[in-house]
Protein backbone atom coordinates (compact mmCIF):
# COMPACT_ATOMS: atom_id res chain seq x y z
CA UNK A 1 0.00 0.00 0.00
CA UNK A 2 1.30 3.45 -0.92
CA UNK A 3 1.88 5.84 2.00
CA UNK A 4 1.28 9.41 0.89
CA UNK A 5 2.60 10.91 4.14
CA UNK A 6 -0.74 12.39 5.15
CA UNK A 7 -1.42 12.52 8.92
CA UNK A 8 -4.15 10.17 10.05
CA UNK A 9 -7.15 11.47 11.87
CA UNK A 10 -7.32 10.44 15.53
CA UNK A 11 -10.35 8.22 15.97
CA UNK A 12 -10.98 9.34 19.50
CA UNK A 13 -12.56 12.53 18.10
CA UNK A 14 -15.18 10.67 16.16
CA UNK A 15 -16.02 7.36 17.81
CA UNK A 16 -18.08 8.86 20.67
CA UNK A 17 -20.40 10.95 18.41
CA UNK A 18 -20.53 8.07 15.96
CA UNK A 19 -21.55 5.64 18.70
CA UNK A 20 -24.28 7.98 19.92
CA UNK A 21 -25.45 8.52 16.34
CA UNK A 22 -25.51 4.75 15.72
CA UNK A 23 -27.62 4.18 18.85
CA UNK A 24 -30.03 6.94 17.80
CA UNK A 25 -30.24 5.64 14.25
CA UNK A 26 -30.97 2.11 15.43
CA UNK A 27 -33.58 3.36 17.86
CA UNK A 28 -35.15 5.52 15.19
CA UNK A 29 -35.19 2.60 12.79
CA UNK A 30 -36.94 0.36 15.31
CA UNK A 31 -39.48 3.07 16.11
CA UNK A 32 -40.11 3.85 12.47
CA UNK A 33 -40.48 0.15 11.69
CA UNK A 34 -43.13 -0.18 14.38
CA UNK A 35 -44.94 2.84 12.98
CA UNK A 36 -44.72 1.43 9.46
CA UNK A 37 -46.22 -1.86 10.64
CA UNK A 38 -49.08 -0.01 12.30
CA UNK A 39 -49.65 2.05 9.15
CA UNK A 40 -49.56 -1.03 6.96
CA UNK A 41 -52.08 -2.73 9.22
CA UNK A 42 -54.45 0.23 8.85
CA UNK A 43 -53.96 0.31 5.09
CA UNK A 44 -54.47 -3.46 4.89
CA UNK A 45 -57.79 -3.12 6.68
CA UNK A 46 -58.88 -0.48 4.16
CA UNK A 47 -57.89 -2.65 1.21
CA UNK A 48 -59.65 -5.68 2.70
CA UNK A 49 -62.88 -3.73 3.18
CA UNK A 50 -62.71 -2.34 -0.34
CA UNK A 51 -62.18 -5.84 -1.71
CA UNK A 52 -65.22 -7.10 0.20
CA UNK A 53 -67.31 -4.22 -1.13
CA UNK A 54 -66.24 -5.12 -4.64
CA UNK A 55 -67.24 -8.78 -4.15
CA UNK A 56 -70.59 -7.80 -2.61
CA UNK A 57 -71.26 -5.53 -5.60
CA UNK A 58 -70.40 -8.39 -7.98
CA UNK A 59 -72.93 -10.64 -6.23
CA UNK A 60 -75.62 -7.96 -6.43
CA UNK A 61 -74.88 -7.23 -10.10
CA UNK A 62 -74.91 -10.93 -11.00
CA UNK A 63 -78.33 -11.48 -9.36
CA UNK A 64 -79.72 -8.33 -11.03
CA UNK A 65 -78.32 -9.36 -14.43
CA UNK A 66 -79.84 -12.82 -14.11
CA UNK A 67 -83.25 -11.38 -13.20
CA UNK A 68 -83.15 -8.82 -16.04
CA UNK A 69 -82.22 -11.53 -18.55
CA UNK A 70 -85.03 -13.80 -17.28
CA UNK A 71 -87.58 -10.97 -17.56
CA UNK A 72 -86.42 -10.19 -21.09
CA UNK A 73 -86.89 -13.83 -22.07
CA UNK A 74 -90.38 -13.94 -20.59
CA UNK A 75 -91.37 -10.83 -22.52
CA UNK A 76 -89.89 -11.82 -25.88
CA UNK A 77 -89.40 -15.62 -25.74
CA UNK A 78 -86.08 -14.92 -27.51
CA UNK A 79 -83.38 -17.42 -26.45
CA UNK A 80 -80.75 -14.74 -26.97
CA UNK A 81 -81.90 -13.16 -23.68
CA UNK A 82 -80.86 -16.30 -21.82
CA UNK A 83 -77.16 -15.92 -22.69
CA UNK A 84 -76.67 -13.11 -20.11
CA UNK A 85 -78.75 -15.22 -17.70
CA UNK A 86 -76.37 -18.19 -18.00
CA UNK A 87 -73.32 -15.93 -17.74
CA UNK A 88 -74.78 -14.24 -14.65
CA UNK A 89 -75.37 -17.61 -12.98
CA UNK A 90 -71.78 -18.63 -13.65
CA UNK A 91 -70.48 -15.31 -12.31
CA UNK A 92 -72.74 -15.64 -9.31
CA UNK A 93 -71.24 -18.99 -8.35
CA UNK A 94 -67.67 -17.72 -8.49
CA UNK A 95 -68.63 -14.49 -6.72
CA UNK A 96 -70.22 -16.40 -3.83
CA UNK A 97 -67.08 -18.54 -3.48
CA UNK A 98 -64.96 -15.40 -3.47
CA UNK A 99 -67.27 -13.81 -0.91
CA UNK A 100 -66.88 -16.79 1.40
CA UNK A 101 -63.10 -16.55 1.00
CA UNK A 102 -63.02 -12.93 2.09
CA UNK A 103 -65.00 -13.73 5.26
CA UNK A 104 -63.41 -17.09 6.08
CA UNK A 105 -62.21 -15.87 9.50
CA UNK A 106 -65.55 -14.32 10.55
CA UNK A 107 -68.09 -16.99 11.58
CA UNK A 108 -70.88 -14.46 12.09
CA UNK A 109 -70.64 -13.13 8.57
CA UNK A 110 -70.32 -16.64 7.16
CA UNK A 111 -73.72 -17.51 8.63
CA UNK A 112 -75.22 -14.45 6.90
CA UNK A 113 -73.52 -15.48 3.66
CA UNK A 114 -75.08 -18.94 4.02
CA UNK A 115 -78.50 -17.30 4.34
CA UNK A 116 -77.80 -15.19 1.24
CA UNK A 117 -76.75 -18.30 -0.66
CA UNK A 118 -79.97 -20.05 0.34
CA UNK A 119 -82.10 -17.07 -0.74
CA UNK A 120 -80.16 -16.70 -4.00
CA UNK A 121 -80.69 -20.41 -4.68
CA UNK A 122 -84.41 -19.98 -4.19
CA UNK A 123 -84.43 -16.96 -6.48
CA UNK A 124 -82.53 -18.85 -9.18
CA UNK A 125 -84.89 -21.81 -8.77
CA UNK A 126 -87.88 -19.51 -9.21
CA UNK A 127 -86.38 -17.94 -12.34
CA UNK A 128 -85.42 -21.33 -13.81
CA UNK A 129 -88.92 -22.65 -13.12
CA UNK A 130 -90.48 -19.82 -15.14
CA UNK A 131 -88.01 -20.40 -17.99
CA UNK A 132 -88.76 -24.14 -17.99
CA UNK A 133 -92.51 -23.45 -18.12
CA UNK A 134 -92.05 -21.31 -21.21
CA UNK A 135 -89.97 -24.04 -22.84
CA UNK A 136 -92.50 -26.73 -21.88
CA UNK A 137 -95.76 -24.97 -22.70
CA UNK A 138 -94.59 -22.70 -25.46
CA UNK A 139 -96.30 -19.69 -23.85
CA UNK A 140 -95.56 -17.28 -21.05
CA UNK A 141 -98.92 -17.41 -19.33
CA UNK A 142 -98.01 -19.94 -16.64
CA UNK A 143 -94.57 -18.41 -16.22
CA UNK A 144 -96.12 -14.99 -15.63
CA UNK A 145 -98.41 -16.51 -12.98
CA UNK A 146 -95.34 -17.85 -11.21
CA UNK A 147 -93.75 -14.41 -11.33
CA UNK A 148 -96.93 -12.74 -10.03
CA UNK A 149 -96.90 -14.87 -6.88
CA UNK A 150 -94.33 -12.37 -5.56
CA UNK A 151 -91.93 -15.06 -4.30
CA UNK A 152 -89.17 -13.87 -6.64
CA UNK A 153 -89.64 -10.27 -5.49
CA UNK A 154 -89.37 -11.35 -1.83
CA UNK A 155 -86.22 -13.37 -2.55
CA UNK A 156 -84.70 -10.48 -4.46
CA UNK A 157 -85.54 -7.98 -1.74
CA UNK A 158 -84.11 -10.27 0.92
CA UNK A 159 -80.86 -10.66 -1.05
CA UNK A 160 -80.58 -6.91 -1.61
CA UNK A 161 -81.26 -6.15 2.04
CA UNK A 162 -78.61 -8.61 3.25
CA UNK A 163 -76.05 -7.40 0.74
CA UNK A 164 -76.78 -3.76 1.60
CA UNK A 165 -76.42 -4.52 5.33
CA UNK A 166 -73.07 -6.22 4.75
CA UNK A 167 -71.97 -3.35 2.49
CA UNK A 168 -72.93 -0.81 5.16
CA UNK A 169 -70.82 -2.67 7.74
CA UNK A 170 -67.87 -2.77 5.32
CA UNK A 171 -68.21 0.94 4.56
CA UNK A 172 -68.12 1.61 8.28
CA UNK A 173 -64.99 -0.53 8.59
CA UNK A 174 -63.44 1.32 5.67
CA UNK A 175 -64.12 4.65 7.30
CA UNK A 176 -62.65 3.50 10.61
CA UNK A 177 -59.58 2.04 8.86
CA UNK A 178 -59.07 5.29 6.95
CA UNK A 179 -59.28 7.25 10.18
CA UNK A 180 -56.74 4.94 11.79
CA UNK A 181 -54.44 5.26 8.76
CA UNK A 182 -54.58 9.07 8.89
CA UNK A 183 -53.82 9.00 12.61
CA UNK A 184 -50.83 6.72 12.01
CA UNK A 185 -49.61 9.07 9.29
CA UNK A 186 -49.74 12.04 11.66
CA UNK A 187 -47.81 10.11 14.29
CA UNK A 188 -45.28 8.97 11.69
CA UNK A 189 -44.64 12.54 10.58
CA UNK A 190 -43.99 13.65 14.14
CA UNK A 191 -41.69 10.68 14.83
CA UNK A 192 -39.82 11.16 11.55
CA UNK A 193 -39.33 14.88 12.16
CA UNK A 194 -38.05 14.28 15.70
CA UNK A 195 -35.70 11.53 14.58
CA UNK A 196 -34.40 13.65 11.71
CA UNK A 197 -33.74 16.58 14.05
CA UNK A 198 -31.76 14.41 16.47
CA UNK A 199 -29.75 12.85 13.65
CA UNK A 200 -29.02 16.27 12.10
CA UNK A 201 -27.70 17.55 15.42
CA UNK A 202 -25.47 14.51 15.82
CA UNK A 203 -24.25 14.80 12.24
CA UNK A 204 -23.40 18.47 12.74
CA UNK A 205 -21.41 17.53 15.84
CA UNK A 206 -19.54 14.85 13.98
CA UNK A 207 -19.02 17.15 10.97
CA UNK A 208 -17.03 19.58 13.12
CA UNK A 209 -14.45 16.85 13.76
CA UNK A 210 -14.61 15.23 10.32
CA UNK A 211 -14.12 18.47 8.35
CA UNK A 212 -10.59 18.84 9.72
CA UNK A 213 -9.72 15.41 8.36
CA UNK A 214 -11.30 15.90 4.94
CA UNK A 215 -8.65 18.37 3.79
CA UNK A 216 -5.91 15.98 4.85
CA UNK A 217 -7.48 13.15 2.91
CA UNK A 218 -8.13 15.21 -0.24
CA UNK A 219 -4.51 15.12 -1.28
CA UNK A 220 -4.41 11.34 -0.83
CA UNK A 221 -7.62 10.95 -2.87
CA UNK A 222 -6.23 13.13 -5.69
CA UNK A 223 -3.03 11.13 -5.79
CA UNK A 224 -4.96 7.88 -5.78
CA UNK A 225 -7.22 9.15 -8.57
CA UNK A 226 -4.17 10.09 -10.62
CA UNK A 227 -2.70 6.62 -10.15
CA UNK A 228 -6.02 4.96 -11.03
CA UNK A 229 -6.26 7.04 -14.20
CA UNK A 230 -2.71 6.12 -15.09
CA UNK A 231 -3.33 2.41 -14.48
CA UNK A 232 -6.59 2.58 -16.46
CA UNK A 233 -4.81 4.15 -19.41
CA UNK A 234 -2.11 1.48 -19.24
CA UNK A 235 -4.71 -1.29 -19.12
CA UNK A 236 -6.59 0.23 -22.03
CA UNK A 237 -3.40 0.42 -24.08
CA UNK A 238 -2.55 -3.16 -23.12
CA UNK A 239 -6.03 -4.36 -24.08
CA UNK A 240 -5.78 -2.58 -27.44
CA UNK A 241 -2.37 -4.12 -28.01
CA UNK A 242 -3.68 -7.59 -27.11
CA UNK A 243 -6.59 -7.22 -29.51
CA UNK A 244 -4.23 -6.12 -32.27
CA UNK A 245 -1.84 -8.98 -31.56
CA UNK A 246 -4.76 -11.42 -31.48
CA UNK A 247 -5.99 -10.26 -34.88
CA UNK A 248 -2.45 -10.52 -36.32
CA UNK A 249 -2.02 -14.02 -34.90
CA UNK A 250 -5.41 -15.04 -36.24
CA UNK A 251 -4.49 -13.72 -39.68
CA UNK A 252 -1.15 -15.56 -39.60
CA UNK A 253 -2.78 -18.77 -38.43
CA UNK A 254 -5.48 -18.49 -41.10
CA UNK A 255 -2.81 -17.90 -43.75
CA UNK A 256 -0.79 -20.93 -42.59
CA UNK A 257 -3.89 -23.11 -42.54
CA UNK A 258 -4.83 -21.95 -46.01
CA UNK A 259 -1.33 -22.44 -47.45
CA UNK A 260 -0.11 -25.52 -45.60
CA UNK A 261 -3.19 -27.49 -44.65
CA UNK A 262 -5.05 -26.45 -47.78
CA UNK A 263 -2.15 -27.56 -49.93
CA UNK A 264 -1.98 -30.92 -48.17
CA UNK A 265 -5.70 -31.57 -48.57
CA UNK A 266 -5.69 -30.58 -52.24
CA UNK A 267 -2.64 -32.78 -52.83
CA UNK A 268 -4.39 -35.73 -51.19
CA UNK A 269 -7.47 -35.21 -53.37
CA UNK A 270 -5.30 -35.09 -56.49
CA UNK A 271 -3.43 -38.26 -55.48
CA UNK A 272 -6.70 -40.04 -54.80
CA UNK A 273 -7.98 -39.01 -58.21
CA UNK A 274 -4.85 -40.46 -59.81
CA UNK A 275 -5.20 -43.67 -57.80
CA UNK A 276 -8.82 -44.02 -58.89
CA UNK A 277 -7.61 -44.19 -62.52
CA UNK A 278 -4.97 -46.87 -61.75
CA UNK A 279 -6.81 -49.25 -59.46
CA UNK A 280 -10.19 -50.91 -59.61
CA UNK A 281 -12.62 -49.20 -57.23
CA UNK A 282 -15.80 -50.67 -58.72
CA UNK A 283 -16.03 -53.46 -56.19
CA UNK A 284 -18.98 -52.62 -53.87
CA UNK A 285 -17.02 -52.72 -50.62
CA UNK A 286 -14.04 -50.92 -52.15
CA UNK A 287 -16.29 -48.30 -53.74
CA UNK A 288 -18.01 -47.63 -50.40
CA UNK A 289 -14.74 -47.17 -48.56
CA UNK A 290 -13.29 -45.11 -51.42
CA UNK A 291 -16.30 -42.79 -51.38
CA UNK A 292 -16.01 -42.50 -47.59
CA UNK A 293 -12.38 -41.37 -47.97
CA UNK A 294 -13.38 -38.79 -50.58
CA UNK A 295 -16.21 -37.50 -48.35
CA UNK A 296 -13.82 -37.24 -45.40
CA UNK A 297 -11.34 -35.22 -47.45
CA UNK A 298 -14.16 -32.94 -48.64
CA UNK A 299 -15.35 -32.49 -45.06
CA UNK A 300 -11.79 -31.63 -44.05
CA UNK A 301 -11.60 -28.98 -46.77
CA UNK A 302 -14.92 -27.49 -45.62
CA UNK A 303 -13.77 -27.53 -42.00
CA UNK A 304 -10.52 -25.82 -42.98
CA UNK A 305 -12.49 -23.15 -44.84
CA UNK A 306 -14.84 -22.52 -41.88
CA UNK A 307 -11.95 -22.28 -39.43
CA UNK A 308 -10.11 -19.84 -41.67
CA UNK A 309 -13.21 -17.67 -42.06
CA UNK A 310 -13.72 -17.62 -38.28
CA UNK A 311 -10.09 -16.69 -37.68
CA UNK A 312 -9.83 -14.04 -40.38
CA UNK A 313 -12.59 -13.51 -42.98
CA UNK A 314 -10.97 -13.68 -46.39
CA UNK A 315 -13.69 -11.49 -47.86
CA UNK A 316 -12.56 -8.65 -45.60
CA UNK A 317 -9.04 -8.76 -47.02
CA UNK A 318 -9.97 -9.55 -50.61
CA UNK A 319 -13.33 -7.84 -51.23
CA UNK A 320 -13.59 -5.28 -48.43
CA UNK A 321 -15.79 -4.48 -45.43
CA UNK A 322 -19.12 -4.30 -47.29
CA UNK A 323 -18.83 -7.81 -48.76
CA UNK A 324 -17.59 -9.23 -45.45
CA UNK A 325 -20.52 -7.71 -43.50
CA UNK A 326 -23.04 -9.03 -46.02
CA UNK A 327 -21.54 -12.53 -45.94
CA UNK A 328 -21.34 -12.64 -42.12
CA UNK A 329 -24.94 -11.44 -41.67
CA UNK A 330 -26.27 -14.03 -44.12
CA UNK A 331 -24.21 -16.82 -42.51
CA UNK A 332 -25.70 -16.04 -39.08
CA UNK A 333 -29.30 -15.17 -40.04
CA UNK A 334 -30.15 -17.64 -42.80
CA UNK A 335 -29.81 -20.89 -40.74
CA UNK A 336 -32.27 -19.57 -38.12
CA UNK A 337 -34.81 -18.26 -40.64
CA UNK A 338 -34.23 -14.65 -39.55
CA UNK A 339 -35.35 -12.11 -42.14
CA UNK A 340 -32.38 -9.87 -42.98
CA UNK A 341 -32.67 -6.29 -44.26
CA UNK A 342 -29.38 -5.02 -45.72
CA UNK A 343 -28.61 -1.40 -46.53
CA UNK A 344 -24.99 -1.30 -47.63
CA UNK A 345 -23.16 1.23 -49.79
CA UNK A 346 -22.18 0.37 -53.34
CA UNK A 347 -18.80 2.03 -52.93
CA UNK A 348 -16.35 0.62 -50.39
CA UNK A 349 -15.60 3.17 -47.61
CA UNK A 350 -11.96 4.20 -47.31
CA UNK A 351 -10.76 2.76 -43.98
CA UNK A 352 -7.48 1.46 -42.66
CA UNK A 353 -7.07 -2.20 -41.75
CA UNK A 354 -7.51 -1.69 -37.99
CA UNK A 355 -10.79 0.19 -38.43
CA UNK A 356 -12.15 -2.37 -40.90
CA UNK A 357 -11.47 -5.40 -38.70
CA UNK A 358 -12.76 -3.55 -35.60
CA UNK A 359 -16.04 -2.64 -37.34
CA UNK A 360 -16.39 -6.19 -38.65
CA UNK A 361 -15.79 -7.73 -35.20
CA UNK A 362 -18.29 -5.37 -33.56
CA UNK A 363 -20.94 -6.26 -36.14
CA UNK A 364 -20.08 -9.96 -35.79
CA UNK A 365 -20.36 -9.92 -31.98
CA UNK A 366 -23.66 -8.00 -32.20
CA UNK A 367 -25.15 -10.47 -34.69
CA UNK A 368 -23.97 -13.48 -32.65
CA UNK A 369 -25.57 -12.07 -29.47
CA UNK A 370 -28.76 -11.35 -31.39
CA UNK A 371 -29.00 -14.87 -32.84
CA UNK A 372 -28.25 -16.54 -29.49
CA UNK A 373 -30.23 -14.42 -27.05
CA UNK A 374 -32.73 -12.02 -28.66
CA UNK A 375 -35.17 -14.53 -30.27
CA UNK A 376 -35.62 -12.00 -33.10
CA UNK A 377 -37.38 -12.67 -36.40
CA UNK A 378 -36.04 -9.64 -38.29
CA UNK A 379 -32.66 -7.91 -38.36
CA UNK A 380 -31.64 -4.69 -40.08
CA UNK A 381 -27.97 -4.03 -40.95
CA UNK A 382 -26.98 -0.61 -42.25
CA UNK A 383 -23.61 0.86 -43.21
CA UNK A 384 -23.47 4.31 -44.73
CA UNK A 385 -21.36 7.42 -44.72
CA UNK A 386 -22.64 10.71 -43.38
CA UNK A 387 -20.81 14.04 -43.47
CA UNK A 388 -17.72 13.52 -41.37
CA UNK A 389 -18.53 10.05 -40.03
CA UNK A 390 -19.22 6.40 -40.85
CA UNK A 391 -22.37 4.94 -39.34
CA UNK A 392 -22.99 1.23 -38.62
CA UNK A 393 -26.45 0.21 -37.35
CA UNK A 394 -27.60 -3.29 -36.33
CA UNK A 395 -31.21 -3.46 -35.12
CA UNK A 396 -33.46 -6.43 -34.27
CA UNK A 397 -37.03 -6.96 -33.06
CA UNK A 398 -36.11 -9.37 -30.28
CA UNK A 399 -36.72 -9.36 -26.53
CA UNK A 400 -34.43 -6.40 -25.91
CA UNK A 401 -31.54 -5.86 -23.54
CA UNK A 402 -31.33 -8.31 -20.61
CA UNK A 403 -31.88 -6.90 -17.11
CA UNK A 404 -29.04 -8.98 -15.69
CA UNK A 405 -26.62 -9.80 -18.51
CA UNK A 406 -24.53 -12.94 -18.17
CA UNK A 407 -20.78 -12.77 -17.74
CA UNK A 408 -20.25 -13.83 -21.36
CA UNK A 409 -22.62 -11.15 -22.66
CA UNK A 410 -21.14 -8.48 -20.38
CA UNK A 411 -17.62 -9.33 -21.51
CA UNK A 412 -18.73 -9.26 -25.13
CA UNK A 413 -20.27 -5.79 -24.73
CA UNK A 414 -17.13 -4.55 -22.94
CA UNK A 415 -14.96 -5.91 -25.75
CA UNK A 416 -17.14 -4.19 -28.36
CA UNK A 417 -16.92 -0.85 -26.53
CA UNK A 418 -13.16 -1.17 -26.21
CA UNK A 419 -12.78 -1.95 -29.90
CA UNK A 420 -14.82 1.15 -30.69
CA UNK A 421 -12.68 3.32 -28.41
CA UNK A 422 -9.48 1.91 -29.91
CA UNK A 423 -10.39 3.34 -33.35
CA UNK A 424 -11.86 6.57 -31.96
CA UNK A 425 -15.49 5.55 -32.49
CA UNK A 426 -18.57 5.87 -30.30
CA UNK A 427 -20.71 2.77 -29.62
CA UNK A 428 -24.32 3.16 -28.48
CA UNK A 429 -26.50 0.18 -27.44
CA UNK A 430 -30.13 1.03 -26.68
CA UNK A 431 -33.60 -0.50 -26.50
CA UNK A 432 -36.09 0.11 -29.31
CA UNK A 433 -39.84 0.58 -28.78
CA UNK A 434 -41.94 -1.52 -28.69
CA UNK A 435 -39.27 -4.24 -28.62
CA UNK A 436 -35.80 -4.87 -29.90
CA UNK A 437 -32.24 -3.60 -29.56
CA UNK A 438 -30.23 -1.14 -31.65
CA UNK A 439 -26.43 -1.11 -31.78
CA UNK A 440 -25.01 2.03 -33.42
CA UNK A 441 -21.35 2.74 -34.15
CA UNK A 442 -20.21 6.24 -35.15
CA UNK A 443 -16.69 6.49 -36.55
CA UNK A 444 -15.36 9.98 -37.33
CA UNK A 445 -13.75 10.15 -40.76
CA UNK A 446 -10.72 12.21 -41.62
CA UNK A 447 -11.38 14.95 -44.22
Amino acid sequence: MVDFGIPRFSRRYIWIPALIAAVCVIGSYVLIELRVQATNAAASGTRESQERLRVLANVAFAVADAEASQRGFLLTRDRAYLEPYDEARARLGSAMLELRGTYQNEPGELSRIAAIEDTVEKKLLEMQQSIDLVDFTGSTAQAVRVVRTGAGLRYMSAVRDELEAMSARERQRTWLAAEAWEQQQRINRVVTAAGALVIVLLLLTAAVFITRDIERRTAAANELERQVAQRTAELSELSTHLQTVTEVERANLARELHDELGGLLVSIKMDLAQLARRIDVTHPETATRWQRVLDTITAGVDLKRRVIEQLRPTLLDNMGLVAALKWQAQQLCDPGGIHLHLQLPEQEPELNGDASIAIFRIAQETLINMVKHSRASEVRLELHTEPGELLLVVQDNGVGLPQNPSRRTAHGLSSMRHRARSIGALLEISAVAPRGTRTMLRLPLAP
